[in-house]
């Protein structure tokens, strides 16, 4: 007879329990901030703060009020998982310069996918494994290599030039976001893995299409909601699985052409020394020596130069196809989208572009050098439009930053936004002013105020060849055109709200006024 009543004690028992175990494990966490002394918004229980991002990645508003609210730093839950938002100077440059020997890493290893080859790309690797792949790659992108590639870039970007001067005949506007993206893409394919690609003569080409598709995963994706809310339950599933937040297509297609790529300098023997090269060298450990090229390419990580496996060939030629192609991009088109509007900055860099290549006829890395107001330009671009808008470090130890207390495993949060909108730093954040950017400002900046690329050893690998690609193309344009935004432009642009990195979400259309031989 008692076995007949036993399921009614068992139902409250449970009943009694859940409540207990949810306070537990969803509800007493969440005072840990308060605890610590530390300012926040209000977390709720297993979605955290998440809603912060309900309308989208790019909400200045909320981001600037937060910072308002709370100050240089103060804390959050994605989901389960605490995190300090920081966007204080001190703070900043405690974890990117002077205690970066706390903060190396941008992941740990319990949030991480380990699903191969994916989880084999430089940002998400994590110690020395980090800093010897790191220096393995850094001289494909030394001054002396930079020089190498200027003769493609130039090849590249003349045919961007003759499709803008198609796209607009007889006045017609085009969207120079997908004219840029196109000739980006061939870019770094040439120039990092030695393969002509032309995907602007092609716009429907395989590495477009599955480009555009690993670019389009952002946090409309409900995958990616359920990782970030959920990730100790999830994540052992996706392993398991071998699923990546990355579409698996995608990376089959980039997979299968490293995988010929290798095949073929395999079979030829050693060709030109770029970073596909370097890769291989160090695949079959033939690398070479360039005494200090590492450190002069950005590098100061010390590393050594490890064997690389397939799957790191595979994960970091991924990695730079897509980083190359749509960041550089968007770089160059946002830029032009900003000289559209401010025809006054436009007359400058055209006649600095006049000046430096009247006795040039291609645009080579001496005459980058001298495009000093163009770069003012596209780093003040960089600060409103940053191709990304947060960066992240993790504490690898226990560490102390002035009063915080930082516990080994906390993720810094690093939201670009707010920084480079503060107008402490940037009066009038507002407005385009390229003379921020002078020389001599810059040198009065703290070098955490500007973060399109990072700071510190661990800043972006190919910032030089990003900047070095944008003044070509925009030296070429320039010298051919006078640019203005379509009538049908949307002013200011609206991104796209669920996209990590910054997109146009109706594109960037643009009219052109040839200008002749180079000049007026």
């Amino acid at each position: 007879m008692a076995l007949e009543f036993l399921p009614i004690p068992l139902t409250w028992v449970v009943l009694a329990v859940l409540p207990v175990l949810f306070y537990i494990y969803c509800v007493r966490p969440l005072s840990m901030f308060k605890r610590m002394g530390v300012a926040g918004p209000k977390p709720y229980p297993v979605i955290g703060n998440m809603m912060e991002f309900k309308n989208g990645l790019w909400d200045i508003e909320l981001q600037m009020s937060r910072v308002k609210e709370f100050g240089g730093v103060y804390g959050v839950f994605g989901g389960m998982r605490p995190a300090y938002v920081v966007t204080g100077r001190e703070f900043l440059r405690e974890i990117f310069i002077k205690q970066f020997h706390n903060f190396t890493d941008r992941s740990t290893s319990s949030t991480a996918l380990n699903v191969r080859p994916m989880c084999r790309v430089l940002t998400d690797l994590r110690g020395d494994d980090w800093k010897n792949v790191r220096t393995t790659l850094s001289p494909a992108f030394t001054g002396g290599k930079l020089k190498l590639m200027t003769g493609i870039l130039n090849r590249c970007a003349d045919q961007l030039v003759d499709n803008i001067g198609e796209a607009t005949r007889d006045g017609a506007a085009c969207d120079i976001k997908e004219l840029a993206s196109a000739f980006t893409m061939d870019a770094i394919a040439a120039v990092a893995f030695g393969t002509d690609i032309n995907t602007q003569e092609t716009p429907d080409h395989p590495f477009v299409v599955n480009a555009k598709k690993a670019f389009g995963t952002d946090l409309k994706n409900p995958l990616i909601w359920i990782y970030l809310i959920f990730p100790k339950i999830v994540k052992p599933i996706m392993e398991s699985l071998q699923v990546s937040l990355f579409p698996r297509d995608c990376v089959n297609f980039f997979s299968g052409v490293f995988t010929q790529l290798m095949q073929q300098r395999q079979a030829g023997g050693e060709g030109r020394v770029d970073m596909m090269q370097l890769m291989m060298d160090a695949h079959t450990m033939k690398d070479e020596d360039e005494e200090g090229e590492a450190e002069a390419a950005g590098s100061k990580t010390r590393g050594k130069k490890q064997a690389l496996s397939r799957d790191d060939v595979l994960a970091n030629g991924f990695q730079f196809i897509l980083a190359g192609y749509e960041t550089t991009a968007s770089t160059l088109s946002f830029t032009m989208y900003q000289l559209a509007r401010h025809p006054d900055v436009q007359d400058k860099v055209i006649r600095e572009v006049d000046d430096v290549m009247k006795d040039r006829d291609t645009v080579d890395y001496e005459a980058c050098k001298h495009l000093e107001y163009m770069e003012m330009c596209i780093m003040e671009n960089l600060r409103i439009y940053p191709a990304a808008n947060r960066l992240a470090r993790v504490a690898t130890s226990d560490t102390k930053i002035q009063w915080l207390t930082v516990p080994k495993g906390m993720l810094m949060d690093i939201p670009v936004l707010p920084i480079h909108y503060d107008p402490e730093r940037y009066p009038e954040p507002d407005k385009f002013i390229p003379e921020r950017f002078s020389k001599e400002e810059r040198q009065k900046r703290d070098p955490c105020d500007w973060l399109p690329f990072g700071a510190g050893p661990r800043n972006c690998i190919g910032m030089r060849l990003a900047m070095m690609e944008a003044k070509i193309a925009l030296a070429k344009i320039l010298r051919s055109y006078r640019i203005a935004l379509a009538p049908d432009m949307e002013i200011p642009v609206q991104l796209s709200k669920y996209s990590a990195f910054v997109k146009p979400e109706h594109g960037i259309r643009i009219t052109v006024e040839p200008r002749g031989n180079g000049g007026d």
